[in-house]
């Protein structure tokens, strides 16, 4: 008899031991060894989005092109982009928007850009964004490429 209540002292004490390292365990892991979902994104961003405009030229909001983007500064990220072209007024002198939609790995940002041909001024902000770009917001000056292929967003972003 008493053999079997060392026996289940001794099991009874590992099951408390091992009780216990579970508990600290959980008290100083952190919850998921995943990326955050949020970024803590503030300051100056470049992003170059290539063939965004594939030669199409579509005014009701079609799709101009699919291609690529990378992002550098207060965003790291790159990944595939699909841009929706409208034209507003007639050209020269009416207004383009281009609704770039980025998908990297971290979530999908939306840049809305605004060339008014008139006065030959080409403007962007960050219309809306997902997982660890949601609530950011973003502006800038845009610029592209003699053949539109390449377009250039310079500005700053932040929560």
């Amino acid at each position: 008899m008493q053999k079997t209540t060392g026996a289940v002292g001794r099991m009874r004490q590992r099951s408390i031991i091992v009780a216990v390292v579970i508990a600290l365990l959980a008290a100083v892991a952190p919850t998921s060894f995943a990326a955050p979902s949020r970024l803590n994104a503030s300051g100056k961003v470049v992003v170059r989005i290539m063939d965004g405009n594939n030669g199409l030229e579509p005014t009701n909001g079609g799709v101009a092109g699919r291609g690529r983007f990378t992002a550098r500064g207060a965003i790291t990220e790159r990944g595939t982009v699909i841009t929706y072209r409208w034209v507003k007024g007639s050209l020269p002198g009416g207004l383009i928007t281009l609704r770039s939609v980025a998908v990297g790995t971290k979530g999908t940002i939306t840049f809305v850009v605004k060339i008014d041909t008139s006065a030959g001024t080409s403007r962007w902000t960050v219309a809306s964004g997902t997982r660890a770009y949601k609530n950011l917001h973003g502006h800038g000056t845009e610029r592209e490429n003699a053949d539109y292929t390449v377009s250039t967003l310079t500005g700053t972003v932040s929560r």
